[in-house]
C-alpha cells in the first residue's frame, strides 16, 4: 500500500521527466499581470519589483513550469520536499544539457530563478483575485523575505499583512 507521500513524489517524478521530455516554451512575464497583483499589496512604491520581477526573466523562465508544479495555489508541500524534487530535476536537465551553463553549475540560482518564477505566478493569481489568496501572500511574504533584491515588496508586505511576519516563540 502507497502513502499520499509515496503518490505524490510519483506524480511529480512522472511530472518532470515529462517536461524533460518536452520542455515549454518560454513566455515572457506580463507586466500588466505582475503590476495587478503588486496593486493588491501596496497602492504604489513597487514599480522598481516590477522592473527586476521582467528583467530576471524577459523571455521567460526555463522554472516557470517546475514552479509550477512545485507550488500551486491548492497545494503546499514542505520546502525540504520541494527542494529535494527540484534538485533531482536540476540534475536530470543539467545531465541531459537542458540549461544554460549558469543554472547547470550552480543549484542556489537555479533555485532563485525558481522561486522567482513561482513568486511572478503568485503575483499573477492574486492580481486575478485567486480563491486561494492567503496562501498567495503567505508564499510571497515567504519569498519576499529571502531576496534582498525584493525589499521593497517585503517592506510592503510587512505594512500591508503584518501576520505573514510575526513570529512568537516559546521555549516551553
Amino acid at each position: 500500500m502507497t502513502s499520499p507521500t509515496d503518490d505524490a513524489d510519483q506524480a511529480m517524478r512522472t511530472a518532470c521527466a515529462a517536461l524533460r521530455e518536452q520542455p515549454p516554451a518560454l513566455l515572457p512575464p506580463e507586466p500588466a499581470a505582475l503590476a495587478a497583483g503588486l496593486a493588491r499589496i501596496a497602492d504604489a512604491g513597487l514599480d522598481v519589483v516590477l522592473q527586476r520581477l521582467v528583467a530576471d526573466a524577459p523571455t521567460g523562465s526555463v522554472t516557470d513550469a517546475l514552479a509550477t508544479l512545485l507550488r500551486p495555489p491548492e497545494q503546499a508541500w514542505d520546502e525540504a520536499q520541494e527542494i529535494d524534487w527540484a534538485v533531482r530535476h536540476w540534475q536530470a536537465c543539467r545531465a541531459a544539457e537542458q540549461l544554460d551553463e549558469e543554472l547547470a553549475a550552480d543549484f542556489g540560482e537555479y533555485w532563485r530563478r525558481l522561486e522567482w518564477s513561482a513568486l511572478r505566478q503568485h503575483l499573477v493569481l492574486l492580481g486575478q483575485g485567486h480563491a486561494e489568496e492567503r496562501r498567495l501572500l503567505a508564499r510571497i511574504a515567504k519569498t519576499s523575505a529571502r531576496y534582498v533584491a525584493l525589499g521593497f515588496l517585503k517592506r510592503a508586505m510587512e505594512a500591508r499583512h503584518p501576520e505573514f511576519f510575526d513570529l512568537g516563540f516559546s521555549l516551553r
